[in-house]
């Protein structure tokens, strides 16, 4: 199956974009830190805003699926200002998303990899997958089993999975 010209670019452009991310949070590891902590309170104050306004406007749905909508939007709208007003909760709950998010990516990463699907893509491409997905799983885990090593650690541990992330998806714009 041959990827289009627009899909490969846009595969190096994401790969390009990670490794950048990668030097940023290993430069400034309090900027990322805080960059992340903003990102997750905005990216709950609209989630609860945008839940509100379905609610509302959801006329056509039924009042338990408008109530749920209204609840959850609510319970998002706290949370985001709970971020805001207690950073180290804020950055707590950052470091726990960020393993939770890394034992995903792993997880679709060794399944993709290890899956017929990826008959698909040469050897080394699924060799690289189950790689960068045993790591990412290691990673996500170490941290969510030692929640105390630190956010120092977490940085450096996202900028590698920044790093090798970014290097697979430019090999998959290549390949």
């Amino acid at each position: 199956m041959q990827k289009s010209d627009w899909v490969r670019a846009l595969r190096l452009i994401v790969g390009l974009i990670a490794i950048a991310a990668s030097v940023v949070a290993l430069t400034f590891p309090g900027l990322s830190v805080i960059t992340l902590l903003f990102l997750l309170s905005f990216v709950l104050l609209f989630l609860g805003i945008a839940r509100i306004a379905h609610s509302v406007k959801a006329k056509l749905w039924s009042k338990g699926l408008r109530a749920l909508y209204a609840v959850v939007g609510v319970v998002a709208l706290i949370l985001g200002a709970v971020v805001l007003a207690f950073p180290l909760l804020g950055i707590a709950t950052l470091v726990f998303l960020l393993a939770f998010a890394l034992l995903a990516y792993g997880i679709v990463s060794l399944v993709i990899g290890g899956s017929a699907a990826a008959s698909l893509v040469s050897k080394w491409m699924r060799a690289l997958l189950v790689i960068v997905g045993a790591l990412s799983v290691i990673f996500s885990l170490v941290v969510l089993v030692f929640p105390g090593i630190g956010l120092v650690t977490l940085v450096i541990w996202l900028s590698v999975s920044f790093l090798l992330n970014g290097i697979e998806s430019m090999i998959s714009g290549i390949e």
